[in-house]
C-alpha cells in the first residue's frame, strides 16, 4: 500500500511538470525570426508509376536533421550515409498566423517546407521529374 501512494505521487509529479512545459516552441519563436533545427521522423517517396513506400529518413538517405538559417537564407543538413553536407536557399519565406512557409530549387528539384506556428509540426516536399518525396517532422527554435 505504501508503495502505490509513493507510485501515485510519483506520477502526480511527473503529470504536473510535463504540463508546465510547453510541448512546442511558441508561435512568436516561429515566425522566421529566430533559426529553426526541424527532425524528419517519416518519409513517403513516390516514384514515378505505382505506388509508395514508407521509411525513416537514412532509408533513403536523407538528412534526419535540418537546421533552418534565416540570417543566411539557407536550409542546412548533413547525410548520415554519405557524410555530404547540403545548403540549400530558401528562395521565398512566407509567415501567416498559422504557417512559417519556405520554398526553394536544388539540384533542379523543388522544396516546400511548412511549419505549424502552435505545435512546431513540420510538412517538407520534394519534387522533380521521376519522383517525390514527403518529409513529416517537427521543427523548434533554436
Amino acid at each position: 500500500m505504501q508503495s502505490e501512494k509513493c507510485s501515485l505521487s510519483i506520477m502526480a509529479a511527473l503529470v504536473t511538470m510535463a504540463a508546465s512545459v510547453s510541448p512546442g516552441a511558441s508561435a512568436a519563436e516561429l515566425d522566421g525570426s529566430r533559426n529553426l533545427v526541424c527532425a524528419a521522423i517519416d518519409i513517403v517517396a513516390c516514384a514515378d508509376g505505382p505506388g509508395c513506400i514508407q521509411g525513416l529518413a537514412r532509408t533513403f538517405d536523407l538528412p534526419e536533421f535540418m537546421f533552418v538559417d534565416f540570417k543566411d537564407k539557407v536550409v542546412r543538413a548533413k547525410t548520415q550515409g554519405e557524410l555530404r553536407n547540403v545548403v540549400s536557399p530558401i528562395k521565398n519565406a512566407e509567415t501567416s498566423n498559422k504557417q512559417l512557409i519556405l520554398q526553394g530549387v536544388e539540384n533542379g528539384h523543388g522544396w516546400g517546407m511548412s511549419i505549424d506556428r502552435d505545435s512546431g509540426k513540420m510538412t517538407t516536399t520534394i519534387s522533380g521529374e521521376y519522383g517525390s518525396f514527403m518529409v513529416f517532422g517537427t521543427c523548434t527554435a533554436l
